[in-house]
């Protein structure tokens, strides 16, 4: 059906109708505006979308945008946290006519791009920099929440993220009460989140004057290709400090496997936590002692806050950055020294 038959069905002109299409309703009464919808609806009218980007300046599609391409060695879609997370980003677009369009944020120059052909709405930026976000900003005047991102004091941004310290404490904690005095914490950066479940694993580790240096913290690099060969050099080194606290969920599956392979027995050699309870952790081989965060949560919270810039509204300064709660999830994983697996 063309806008002209439209046109002549309620009794207004073709521009009224195309008005209507296009969010232009301000000189059209309630009533026309009615009729005209119930007629596309009953036809099954789908709009042309460059049409109405062109028309309204806006795609109603939102970015995700991935500042590196590859997490753990594998394509960044394919880690549990950004699969979880972009399920649930879907759902909440969905649900308000919106759409998702993943963006590869390794080069600021492509997201300009990208965000300038498609009339990109907003933008969730996930394992971005600090200056490569300020960057950003300065090149593009659009909404834009992050996630998980530490910056320096004083820089304005919303962000929404989890209390990492306070996982980092819990898990700290749950060891020291397991007797486990000389945790190791291996992680892939010494900043941000990682750094943050640091601190807090070194505050509980710290109780009744137990000392809890830098030097328990080790980094793994994350480009490292031939990952048993880490575990093989430190194997020693392992075996002595009785427990490893991983600061996400993969790289703690990751060591069981090869340390198993190694000639080390999970928990009884060597306690072993992750972060994040991703899917896979209750199906692991013991299964895994982690902390819990909620995807799901994270994923509404940022979109709600995202459609809030978009529409104008004024966001709380107490609101610019989320934190959400975590909490400790104990499997099988952690021997107590006294003899008993928790």
């Amino acid at each position: 059906m063309t806008l002209q038959e439209i046109a002549d069905k309620v009794g207004v002109s073709r521009t009224t109708v195309s008005n209507v299409l296009h969010g232009k309703t301000k000189k059209v009464s309630k009533n026309t505006m009615n009729k005209i919808a119930k007629i596309l609806e009953n036809e099954g009218y789908i709009p042309n979308m460059s049409s109405l980007v062109m028309a309204k300046k806006s795609s109603r599609i939102i970015g995700l945008v991935l500042g590196a391409c590859k997490f753990h060695h594998m394509p960044a879609i394919q880690t549990p946290f950004i699969s979880e997370f972009l399920s649930q980003l879907q759902i909440e677009a969905q649900n308000t006519g919106y759409y998702i369009m993943i963006i590869s944020g390794e080069k600021i120059e492509n997201i300009i791009d990208i965000v300038s052909r498609w009339y990109i709405d907003g933008l969730i930026l996930f394992s971005f920099s600090e200056p490569k976000y300020r960057l950003l900003t300065q090149k593009l005047n659009k909404a834009m929440v992050l996630i998980d991102y530490y910056p320096a004091q004083g820089f304005k941004h919303i962000n929404v993220g989890i209390d990492d310290y306070s996982g980092g404490y819990q898990i700290g904690n749950y060891l020291y009460q397991n007797n486990h005095k000389n945790v190791l914490f291996i992680a892939e950066t010494k900043k941000d989140s990682d750094y943050q479940r640091w601190l807090g694993i070194k505050e509980a580790q710290e109780q009744n004057g137990n000392i809890c240096t830098d030097a328990r913290y080790i980094i793994l690099d994350p480009y490292l290709l031939d990952v048993r060969s880490f575990y093989k050099k430190n194997l020693d080194k392992f075996f002595e400090a009785g427990a490893l606290s991983f600061s996400s969920d993969y790289r703690a599956m990751e060591a069981m496997e090869i340390l198993f392979k190694l000639g080390a027995n999970i928990p009884n050699d060597i306690s072993i936590t992750g972060f994040d309870n991703n899917l896979y952790c209750k199906f692991a081989r013991p299964s895994l002692t982690t902390v819990n965060q909620d995807v799901k949560l994270k994923a509404k919270i940022a979109f709600k806050q995202l459609l809030k810039i978009i529409n104008n509204e004024i966001i709380p300064i107490s609101e610019e950055r989320i934190n959400s709660p975590v909490q400790l999830i104990v499997r099988n994983s952690v021997k107590n020294k006294a003899g008993l697996n928790k």
